[in-house]
């Protein structure tokens, strides 16, 4: 039980450093005298660059997630968690150099460091896997949806007060927070993986696991619904939840700490379903149901929110969202764990990374620049992928969902 909380401890650190930056990149990009762009530059160039950087990360995790999740099944999860982790390091000192020196290239680049040792999320889900057993796994992962959510809840609100120190303090914070993370795998994490395959893979093969992870996702008969359907509301979630800021400017002049405020409000309440709120639904239905009707409920909801722009609703809809988004992720990650062999944990679960990451990049590559025309364009894109991915769930999977315990 000890090294099951050092883990959830461990990604509570890691999603507070991811959630640090959060505020930043929408605060900095549609700041009228943003010194990245050009003076007068439009919104909607505005919105695409704030898409580049949104989905840098995701596509360089989208590569590495896989790779990583394999090598730690081969070589073990620590030392693939220290690896990624002084790379994650080096990217943040990258980050803050770049916000220093105002080049919105560099600062590219260092987005693709951290999101190549942020890959290290499926490492950490294989760890989840192998401290649990059959009965409790579901109640692991929403301890593990947990973790995050409260990291995310530290993190923003931590980097909105940070900001007012400069747009560089939080990445500095947020590198600070890896590398405690490093400490504590280095001193304190006994290994978790009982089932190493003492093989390798070439290297040349692993540079492209990614999308063979992806097209491996789409032709395995038993997962290729569940992974479509994780693709596309994991793409709505991205969308709605990475560019709400851009909404909250335009409807309520958010500075940065505001920003960070409210995502550490509607986080915290994330953290608080997964961990308490959600037990008993995952108790007592069977998981297929759940993650449908959670993706109806949620889809349903995010059309709701585009009936008024009272600051009031943004109170009352965040708890609300992030208590179907709870729902969600633990509940399709344990669907997937419990449909793949023992000693694959780690491969399989860094394919979920892999559908993951590629939504979350395509969201803001195809999505990004039509948010200078559209502020609430998140509550549409984003209901519109939830109750898509619900139709296709209910279609192929309606005789498992309707089915009893």
């Amino acid at each position: 039980m000890i090294d099951l909380w050092l883990v959830l401890f461990i990604v509570f650190l890691d999603w507070m450093g991811i959630g640090l930056v959060y505020p930043m990149f929408s605060s900095m990009l549609f700041h009228p005298e943003c010194p990245f762009l050009e003076a007068g530059a439009s919104d909607a160039i505005r919105g695409w660059y704030l898409g580049v950087l949104l989905a840098t990360m995701s596509i360089a995790q989208f590569l590495s997630g896989p790779i990583l999740g394999t090598l730690s099944d081969q070589k073990g999860r620590r030392p693939i968690f220290l690896y990624s982790l002084v790379l994650g390091v080096i990217g943040y000192i990258c980050c803050m150099a770049a916000v220093n020196i105002e080049n919105i290239f560099l600062l590219v680049l260092s987005r693709a460091l951290v999101g190549t040792a942020a890959g290290n999320a499926a490492v950490a889900s294989a760890s989840i896997a192998d401290l649990s057993t059959p009965e409790n796994k579901s109640k692991n992962f929403g301890l593990y949806s947990m973790a995050c959510g409260l990291g995310f809840t530290v993190g923003p609100f931590l980097g909105g007060k940070f900001s007012a120190y400069g747009f560089s303090a939080p990445f500095l914070v947020a590198g600070v927070a890896t590398f405690l993370n490093f400490l504590l795998i280095f001193f304190f994490y006994r290994e978790s993986n009982g089932n190493i395959k003492h093989q390798t893979t070439k290297h040349k093969k692993m540079l492209c696991q990614g999308i063979k992870n992806l097209k491996k996702a789409f032709i395995t008969p038993n997962l290729r619904i569940l992974f479509l359907a994780i693709l596309l509301y994991c793409f709505g979630w991205s969308f709605y939840y990475e560019f709400l800021p851009v909404t909250w400017i335009a409807d309520h002049q958010f500075s940065a700490e505001k920003i960070g405020f409210f995502f550490a409000y509607g986080a915290g309440w994330y953290a608080l379903s997964a961990g308490l709120l959600i037990r008993p639904i995952l108790g007592r239905y069977r998981h297929e149901a759940v993650f449908f009707f959670a993706l109806l409920a949620l889809g349903v909801f995010l059309f709701l929110m585009l009936l008024t722009t009272n600051i009031l609703w943004v109170w009352i809809g965040l708890p609300i969202a992030n208590f179907f988004a709870a729902l969600l992720f633990p509940t399709s990650t344990t669907l997937i764990s419990n449909w793949a062999a023992k000693n694959a944990q780690g491969e399989t679960l860094g394919i979920l990374g892999s559908v993951q990451s590629a939504a979350f990049a395509l969201s803001p590559l195809a999505a990004g620049s039509f948010l200078g025309g559209h502020p609430h364009m998140p509550m549409v894109l984003g209901g519109s992928a939830m109750l898509l991915a619900a139709l296709i769930l209910g279609t192929f999977l309606r005789k498992t969902i309707f089915s009893h315990r």
